[in-house]
């Protein structure tokens, strides 16, 4: 087996690893320097393949980095802007419907479910139909806090 193969497919593993391991873009780095290598010892070669092997590694190389360049930064982007929230964490932040009256305890509708809320904040009690903003997640019960239009209509 010809030395350039060797290097090239040195260069297709660690481009590989990359897509498995959270390296951070070091061994597409290395994948795409080791298929412009082998390329670049196909070139120097004697072999009677080495004419279109050649210059078929240095392409794959240079498109290998072009593409891990791009989807690293939407990657890297993606995990900037937002950290990932699940579960009840996904709530906070959530308008809700009260479904029974909150004086200061009572229950809310949020996504399909009926949630055991508590009323924080101004805003007295709240009745079925007002919307409250939820604040916190306590085991299973909300903390919740009257929205704007809802705690002045409860307080007038």
């Amino acid at each position: 087996m010809e030395f350039f193969v060797v290097v090239a497919l040195i260069g297709v593993a660690l481009l590989l690893a990359e897509m498995m391991l959270p390296t951070g873009g070091i061994l597409a780095t290395l994948g795409v320097l080791g298929l412009i290598a082998g390329g670049v010892l196909a070139l120097s070669s004697d072999s009677s393949e080495a004419d279109w092997l050649g210059p078929a590694l240095i392409t794959l190389g240079i498109l290998s980095g072009i593409s891990f360049y791009f989807v690293t930064r939407k990657v890297l982007a993606a995990h900037r802007d937002e950290p990932v929230r699940a579960g009840s964490e996904e709530l906070v932040g959530a308008d809700a419907e009260v479904r029974s009256s909150l004086d200061p305890e009572g229950q809310v509708w949020i996504e399909g479910a009926l949630w055991r809320a508590r009323l924080v904040g101004e805003g007295g009690p709240l009745r079925p139909g007002d919307r409250v903003t939820i604040e916190a997640v306590d085991g299973l019960t909300l903390t919740v806090r009257a929205e704007p239009s809802q705690a002045e209509k409860g307080a007038g």
